[in-house]
């Protein structure tokens, strides 16, 4: 999975180095943020898992308002109970899924905001799971999922920008049913990842 990582963002480098000669109207970045994750169809609600966000991404401006952008970075998502839970006797529990995120991303201005929408699949590169305390070593985990984005950002100069976005599985994470799973765009049971990420964003 290291290998894909580094060769999906040797190719993103290379295709932005090619459209800038051609002087198309490419650009490209990096961004860095954080997550705030739950996972919907457990037993515990709250975004109560931290985790960090990390990458490059490429541009391509449409017309003077909109254009698409693909990103590539490494994401921390999960689960973990809180102190409320397990006060009501829950046992302790965390959940930490790591990915590798690939988004197709349309963008639309309006002055300094900046509204996306779009897809997004992420390909899971490890996972650890502990129940109170102990680490669970069933792997239950899909090593692929695809996910809806949406989020707006503020353009601060033509640099640098601040984006919040939801992002959300579409298919379940999760290989088997459990107790507590729930529907979603369909009628399956399953688990979804939820994530609220705020990032910064630096623009060649």
């Amino acid at each position: 999975m290291k290998k894909y990582f580094i060769s999906l963002t040797l190719m993103l480098l290379a295709f932005f180095s090619l459209q800038q000669t051609q002087a198309q109207p490419f650009s490209g970045g990096v961004l860095i943020g954080a997550n705030s994750s739950q996972i919907a169809g457990d037993s515990y609600s709250g975004f109560d898992k931290a985790g960090l966000s990390g990458g490059v991404f490429v541009r391509m401006q449409l017309n003077a308002q909109s254009g698409l952008q693909m990103e590539l970075f490494y994401t921390q998502k999960g689960s973990r109970s809180n102190s409320k839970a397990e006060e009501s006797g829950s046992a302790p529990y965390l959940l930490r899924l790591n990915y590798v995120e690939l988004p197709l991303i349309y963008q639309y201005d309006l002055g300094h905001l900046r509204l996306e929408a779009g897809l997004t699949a992420g390909f899971l590169t490890n996972s650890y799971e502990e129940v109170d305390y102990l680490e669970n070593v069933q792997n239950v985990w899909r090593k692929i999922s695809l996910n809806s984005l949406i989020g707006i950002r503020y353009i601060f100069t033509d640099e640098w920008s601040l984006g919040l976005r939801s992002i959300n599985s579409i298919n379940s994470i999760r290989t088997v049913q459990a107790s507590g799973n729930v529907k979603r765009y369909g009628n399956k049971f399953g688990a979804f990842n939820d994530v609220l990420q705020l990032a910064v964003f630096y623009q060649f």
